[in-house]
């Protein structure tokens, strides 16, 4: 359904790391589940000393089709993993490598697909499942496979017509030397008109960069975006000018958690726990109505914790009195 006026008062809000990550986590399982299964291929070949189908003096062993088994990752679970088999009974070391430093990989694997495969890091993953150096050729087979599937899906079509777009920027906690630093993302998630929700594009950027936000947004045309019902954006000026500049008629309404924030700031510290359900009530409502409404009922502790803190003593008021 296409969104109307009214239903521009709703609450639309931020897309926080969490949120982002959530979102990327089904992408994050494909990456991983295609890093487990070339390794495994590339872990036969090297234990059979032959390719499929390929005919060689002294090879050890002969493939026999496969077997799947589900695994549990940071992720969530991933189902039928086709597994090797060997006619003399291959086994297999990847899992149980994989379940002991299952979450320095799960990142090590993430951090490819948000910021790009790169020789170095698959390099790392590889021998860390396989506990041996790898060859450069196996590194550089893995590599393009991976770098393959990641860009297909970053510059996969996308549908003509979103009831919503949030476009935010968050930051996403990378592994560097054991330790996490916060790299900052710009991230645009869509809205479809049946509820579908889903990341649209992603990039290494901060909220103030413009040229950033508008090869994003000009990412998104490119790929077949034509049609915005409403975007929902905080109240930065750069990503502001460069959704204008690509998508000009779009409606754009003010992030309510950032709306939130905003008049929170203005509130001492200490009374904002007890005024921010009171905005909560007014901003969190099914339309312009009931928002009004909400807001007409008295709310003396409300209108209390937000009186003005008194002028000093050499300000005048308007009467011409002194304050």
């Amino acid at each position: 359904m296409t969104p109307t006026l009214a239903a521009q008062d709703t609450q639309p809000t931020a897309l926080s790391q969490a949120e982002f990550q959530t979102l990327l986590h089904e992408k994050m399982r494909l990456a991983i589940r295609l890093t487990m299964i070339n390794l495994l291929e590339d872990e036969v070949t090297t234990f059979i000393g032959a390719a499929p189908y390929q005919r060689r003096v002294g090879r050890r062993d002969q493939r026999n089709g496969f077997y799947t088994r589900d695994l549990g990752t940071s992720v969530g679970q991933l189902d039928d993993v086709p597994v090797p088999r060997t006619r003399k009974g291959f086994r297999t070391q990847l899992f149980e490598r994989y379940q002991r430093r299952q979450a320095q990989l799960d990142a090590a694997i993430g951090d490819m697909f948000v910021f790009g495969a790169s020789m170095v890091r698959v390099g790392e993953v590889v021998e860390t499942l396989t506990g041996l150096t790898p060859s450069p050729s196996t590194v550089s087979r893995v590599f393009h496979k991976l770098d393959t599937e990641f860009e297909a899906w970053k510059q996969r079509p996308l549908a003509e017509h979103y009831a919503y777009v949030f476009a935010d920027g968050t930051y996403f906690t990378i592994i560097y030397d054991g330790k996490g630093a916060k790299t900052p993302i710009l991230a645009v998630v869509g809205l479809r008109a049946d509820g579908t929700r889903e990341v649209l594009a992603f990039a290494v950027g901060e909220r103030e960069n413009q040229a950033a936000w508008a090869d994003l947004f000009a990412d998104l045309k490119r790929r077949g975006v034509k049609v915005i019902d409403l975007t929902i954006t905080d109240g930065g000026q750069a990503m502001l000018n460069a959704l204008t500049q690509h998508f000009p008629t779009t409606p754009r309404q003010r992030c309510a958690k950032h709306k939130i924030e905003n008049v929170l700031s203005y509130v001492p510290e200490a009374r904002q726990a007890l005024v921010e359900p009171e905005l909560k009530a007014i901003f969190y409502q099914d339309d312009r109505a009931a928002a009004n409404r909400e807001a007409a009922k008295p709310r003396p502790s409300a209108s209390s914790l937000l009186r003005p803190i008194p002028p000093p003593s050499n300000v005048w008021t308007a009467t011409g009195t002194p304050a």
